[in-house]
């Protein structure tokens, strides 16, 4: 069965075992933790005045939308005689899922702890028939109930993050939706310490698995303080990511170059411990080859990552 991840996606299907339950939920896998890489964070531009700090905090409101996500992977070998220029490329494809959710955050006065509980995820993959998408579909549906928990200071540093899956989930559904979400925690929502105001500017870098491609990335997002209305933050997003690896998996081709494009922006509401609204896109090309050869191979990575609260269309 065909899974809403990229054949060459970095993607661990989750060993779970155990079960919890409760007359309304679903029977859910004992929780599994999952690894949190740390992120730095540098101040660039403190902004305008009037200046405040940003912080996370919690109510009693329930939050509820949809997470649109899209990968899209090609290779291309340039170079050589016809043959070789064949030999080796992949043409660009893309596979797409919506993942409706409800959220909610709480906090004991020292950390916050978010809860997200996906629906009934939905997806497609171009490689595929309508038949063959109707099928991923019916398994990927298995998963309805996914549940995500994260322990958070109140500058979105993440400490602690665990998956619990329905226990009749497939395993292959298990794996989509852990890199689906994946591609979301990607995108670190972490604030600088000092107070800023409209026009603020700071990095956020750490490490990530392009998840398209499938390779170590060291990332930089830079966020800009669009404008603030109370607990509402309109953010512009930009990532900047560099391979840390020196050469091709399982060959000997070393990273010649590489870039990335992006844009992105999103509308925050610091009582809820997702993005209300907004979209954020990359583009990562790595081109690998050897100094003294003609021959080069072009990897292009695409990622779209679309936030939506119910009553708005989400868009890819």
């Amino acid at each position: 069965m065909a899974v809403l991840v990229s054949t060459v996606a970095l993607g661990s299907t989750l060993g779970l075992s155990g079960c919890v339950s409760s007359d309304d939920e679903p029977d859910r896998t004992a929780p599994v933790e999952s690894t949190v890489d740390g992120v730095a964070v540098k101040l660039l531009d403190a902004g305008t005045s009037p200046t405040d700090p940003l912080a996370w905090f919690a109510d009693d409101g329930e939050q509820s939308g949809k997470f649109s996500v899209t990968w899209g992977y090609g290779q291309e070998v340039i170079g050589g005689d016809e043959q070789g220029t064949a030999d080796g490329a992949a043409p660009y494809s893309e596979l797409s899922a919506n993942l409706p959710y409800t959220a909610s955050a709480t906090t004991d006065g020292d950390q916050l702890e978010s809860t997200m509980t996906i629906g009934t995820p939905e997806g497609s993959n171009e490689a595929l028939d309508d038949d063959e998408n109707g099928e991923l579909n019916d398994d990927i549906a298995t998963a309805e109930g996914f549940r995500m928990v994260q322990k958070y200071s109140d500058d979105g540093k993440v400490n602690n993050r665990s998956f619990a899956s329905p226990e009749n989930a497939s395993d292959s559904a298990r794996a989509a939706i852990e890199n689906n979400l994946g591609q979301m925690t990607s995108l670190p929502l972490v604030f600088p310490e000092e107070a800023v105001g409209e026009g603020a500017r700071w990095t956020v870098t750490g490490q990530i698995e392009d998840s398209a491609a499938g390779t170590p990335m060291r990332q930089t997002v830079t966020y800009t303080i669009a404008s603030r209305n109370g607990s509402q933050v309109n953010l512009d997003v930009d990532i900047e990511r560099t391979p840390t690896v020196k050469q091709m998996a399982g060959t000997d081709l070393e990273v010649m170059d590489s870039t990335t494009e992006s844009t992105g922006s999103l509308t925050l509401d610091l009582r809820r411990p997702l993005p209300v609204s907004g979209s954020v896109k990359t583009t990562t090309e790595i081109t690998y080859g050897q100094p003294e050869s003609p021959v080069t191979v072009v990897q292009e990575s695409r990622t779209t990552s679309t936030w939506s609260s119910d009553g708005e269309q989400a868009e890819n």
